[in-house]
């Protein structure tokens, strides 16, 4: 779900960038991961895809979810 909010931000869709923009500011709130996550949201709507970049300040649990989120974008990048 989210790697397709994010293609669709990336493409210009005006209400998916609306609504990852809400989702940001509530991971914001939750703390931890979900805070880092939410900082990194931008980043991937605007075509960062270096794991390793995206990940500096997440724990394993973030980091999977980065990783998969990652894998989810390069599918549908791809057609």
């Amino acid at each position: 779900m989210l790697a397709k909010m994010i293609t669709e931000a990336r493409h210009g869709d005006h209400n998916a960038v609306i609504m990852l923009g809400g989702m940001a500011e509530q991971m914001s709130a939750a703390g931890g991961d979900m805070a880092n996550l939410g900082a990194v949201l931008k980043d991937m709507i605007d075509g960062e895809r270096n794991v390793d970049k995206l990940c500096d300040r997440m724990g394993p649990q973030g980091e999977s979810l980065i990783t998969q989120i990652i894998d989810d974008l390069a599918k549908l990048e791809v057609h």
